[in-house]
């Protein structure tokens, strides 16, 4: 594995599946001068893939950064545009990388492939799932959150900005982050429906991959929208002004709809992290 493969590992793993850094970001309506912050975390963390053929994550060392100016921010893989911010509402155009696609570059697993399966009575071949490849989807939109005293509602619509798959998505989450034991925990609850495009190019075979086990294998598995949901917590505690104590996990289930399950091979995925995190920036 290249450093920079490893280093983009590392990066996925804290953005996609925790995204336990973000917890401790500035809110935009907070931000009075540009702050920046970058975070080094130590310890172990794990990501599970859920695609079939594609390795999990697992990671002794975990980087982030943060930066939030008068208007632009960006959050590990997340960047923003604020178009309005104050204590109870924000609205910001965001863009992000799909996770669907980022878990496509997750290296595949140790086990050896000849990327081939034979049918022995047609001798036709169709790619392994395992061997599929598909791009890394930019997608982008409006965001809104709904700020109270118990709970943050959000909701965005992000469509694909780089005509990966001309596909769109739509989230809703509630979040919150609140005292505890001198340190904080926190909650995100979330789903996030995403269209017959995106689902289609990242979960179904082409016709030139299937072969002539395109139509079976979309009489199996028909083309739809379909709905994930996840949950995830996560706890600090400081131990000074730079270290921290953080343990973050997040559980999610993948929707079978529309999806060829010789591609989606594990629905159901938990993945966490606990260590030490050391942080730096404009607000140390």
């Amino acid at each position: 594995m290249t450093r920079s493969k490893r280093l983009f590992q590392l990066i996925l793993l804290g953005a996609l599946a925790l995204g336990f850094a973000q917890a401790s970001a500035a809110n935009p309506s907070e931000v009075e001068a540009s702050e920046w912050e970058v975070s080094l975390a130590t310890g172990r963390g794990f990501l599970e893939n859920p695609l079939a053929g594609k390795g999990d994550a697992e990671t002794y060392f975990l980087p982030s950064f943060s930066y939030y100016g008068k208007r632009f921010f960006v959050s590990n893989l997340t960047a923003g545009y604020s178009l309005l911010e104050n204590e109870h509402v924000y609205l910001d155009l965001v863009a992000r990388p799909n996770d669907d696609g980022l878990f496509y570059q997750l290296d595949k697993n140790s086990a050896a492939s000849n990327g081939l399966v034979t049918n022995w009575f047609t001798h036709a071949q169709i790619t392994d799932a395992e061997d599929l490849e598909r791009k890394v989807s930019v997608v982008g939109g409006p965001s809104v959150t709904l700020v109270s005293k118990w709970v943050d509602v959000s909701f965005s619509w992000l469509h694909d900005l780089s005509n990966v798959h001309h596909g769109s998505e739509t989230h809703l989450s509630l979040d919150k982050q609140y005292p505890l034991f001198g340190g904080a925990w926190g909650f995100g609850v979330g789903a996030i429906k995403k269209d017959v495009d995106l689902v289609s190019y990242y979960y179904q075979f082409t016709e030139e991959e299937a072969d002539i086990f395109y139509n079976r294998y979309l009489l199996r598995y028909p083309l739809a929208d379909a709905t994930d949901t996840y949950a995830r917590l996560h706890f600090s505690y400081p131990l000074g002004e730079r270290f921290e104590l953080r343990l973050a996990a997040r559980y999610s289930d993948y929707d079978e709809a529309g999806r060829n399950l010789n591609i989606l091979e594990n629905p159901h995925t938990l993945s966490w992290f606990a260590g030490l995190q050391y942080s730096f920036g404009s607000r140390h």
